[in-house]
């Protein structure tokens, strides 16, 4: 049988077209207010790859019905794939045919409050009476917020703890579980840089890891992808704690944290010096 190639150019076609019909079908929605359009595309860095982002906002009492149905209603919009969900969340993840992707959010106009994510570069594409338009000009005054010493604490605390469960993981033979581990302490480590750095996006470009991160921390990262063996996950761990040791002295430094930097530096030095010993099965 021979293969049946997919040009990205058929990708981007399908996928204006799946948005058109999204868009007209809301449109018909007595209980829609309006829907914005965010991400990739209205920045102009989309390419065939990139998903559709919406925030499809309906009045209170419209908000509970639309999200109950969420998954049924992406069958309106043909060539479904699949959907994938959460529940208790207000969101919908569908996936079409060729390879089109699109993420629905439902977001109840009263409770929406401005945002800086909100002065992120968007499009309106359905605006009842301008209620969008009013909440984006709110928005523009409003800035990133500064993270909280205890949100800082509480990533400092899962990146160590992670760090030493995978350790404990990989000396008990259980590498796939340290693979998952040592992955979580990756992205901890890209989320304290962002810290750091007091990051704050202007567009959707620069969410991308590759775009916001240091050389030094890529470098890191390239170096942190070991292959299925006890040893080189464990000296990728150690790479990487190296740096995390870094970060914490610097986050000290930069915010008024509410724990000791010699413990958090001591509980690093557990794996960097390989204190804790062992042999790897």
């Amino acid at each position: 049988m021979k293969k049946q190639e997919i040009s990205l150019e058929q990708i981007q076609s399908a996928r204006e077209e799946l948005l058109d019909r999204v868009v007209e079908f809301f449109s018909r929605q007595s209980g829609v207010v309006g829907v914005l359009l965010v991400g990739s595309i209205p920045n102009g860095s989309a390419d065939a790859y990139s998903d559709i982002d919406l925030r499809v906002f309906t009045t209170p009492k419209s908000l509970a019905d639309f999200v109950e149905k969420r998954l049924e209603t992406s069958l309106e919009w043909g060539d479904l794939l699949f959907n994938e969900w959460m529940d208790g969340t207000e969101v919908c993840v569908s996936h079409f045919r060729p390879f089109v992707k699109i993420d629905v959010f439902y977001w109840n106009i009263d409770e929406v409050k401005p945002s800086a994510w909100l002065n992120l570069p968007s499009a309106i594409l359905l605006d009842h009476d301008d209620a969008l338009k009013r909440l984006l000009a709110r928005c523009t005054t409003i800035e990133f917020e500064k993270p909280s010493s205890r949100a800082i604490s509480q990533v400092t605390s899962k990146a160590l703890a992670c760090a030493h469960e995978s350790l404990r993981r990989s000396r008990r033979g259980e590498l796939y579980y340290a693979q998952s581990l040592l992955e979580r302490v990756r992205g901890y480590i890209v989320q304290i840089e962002d810290w750091i750095n007091q990051f704050e996006p202007k567009d959707a470009a620069d969410l991308k890891i590759e775009q916001r991160i240091s050389a030094r921390l890529q470098a890191v990262l390239q170096d942190a992808y070991p292959p299925l063996d006890a040893q080189k996950i464990e000296g990728s761990l150690v790479a990487v704690c190296v740096f995390l040791s870094e970060q914490i002295v610097d986050l000290h430094c930069i915010f008024s944290l509410d724990r000791v930097l010699e413990n958090d530096l001591a509980a690093l030095e557990l794996i960097i010096n390989q204190q804790v010993v062992g042999s790897s099965q």
